[in-house]
């Protein structure tokens, strides 16, 4: 007898007084703005390549990391903070893996925090655009960029968002050089003090639209930084 009045009790708490629903934040809401949640920043691991043309990734999510005033911890295979940003959980993260391999780890990490490619936005450097220039697409493909190629695979294609901070090639009588190994010495190697003025002002102007790209949209923050002509 007592086990069915137990029964009858927990049948009354549940089908007469549910539990209220909890509302989905505006970023979960169909037909809401889409909200960055993981902020990625790619480089390779090693005070050595800090630095470096390939690590401007990195160097924004340090960035956003101080804006904050957290430090990014050591979690496994990778570097992760969490700051909150119009009472939302922002995720950054740096994986501490070469740069051509880093998709593994930050799809690790989606699966861990439970987050859906469409909610990760990932900053690396483009060889495409001028030095210090600032790009946002919603999605994409690698574009030769083979951490985000290394990402695209491990995602199984999912689409993402991305911002791109230009560092330019190198270039021989006016023409652009696409030699391998001469474009692997360019990104591994430090700019020059005009280029570094260009690429820091660029991170910062990265980390203000990351910042909106998880506030307000993906699409304001494209609206807002990215070229008149875009």
């Amino acid at each position: 007898m007592a086990a069915m009045r137990q029964r009858f009790s927990a049948f009354r708490r549940r089908f007469l007084h549910p539990a209220p629903r909890r509302r989905p934040p505006p970023s979960e809401e169909p037909g809401g703005p889409r909200r960055a949640a993981l902020i990625v920043g790619l480089g390779n691991p090693g005070a050595g390549y800090g630095d470096t043309r390939h690590n401007v990734g990195a160097r924004c999510v340090a960035l956003l990391a101080r804006r904050h005033g957290v430090q990014l911890q050591r979690h496994g295979s990778v570097d992760h903070a969490t700051v909150e940003l119009e009472r939302r959980a922002l995720h950054l993260l740096r994986p501490r893996a070469m740069v051509n391999v880093s998709g593994p780890l930050v799809a690790g990490e989606m699966r861990r925090l439970r987050l859906r490619a469409e909610q990760l936005l990932v900053i690396y450097d483009d060889l495409d655009l001028p030095v210090g220039q600032v790009r946002i697409r919603p999605q994409g493909g690698h574009g030769g960029h083979n951490g985000v190629r290394s990402l695209v695979a491990a995602l199984d294609g999912g689409e993402f968002a991305r911002v791109r901070i230009g560092i330019d090639r190198p270039y021989d009588d006016g023409q652009p050089v696409r030699d391998p190994d001469r474009i692997a010495d360019w990104v591994l190697s430090a700019p020059g003090a005009e280029q570094r003025r260009l690429i820091n002002a660029a991170i910062a102007t990265a980390a203000d639209a990351i910042e909106l790209a998880a506030s307000d949209g993906v699409d304001r923050a494209m609206s807002a930084f990215n070229p008149a002509r875009e």
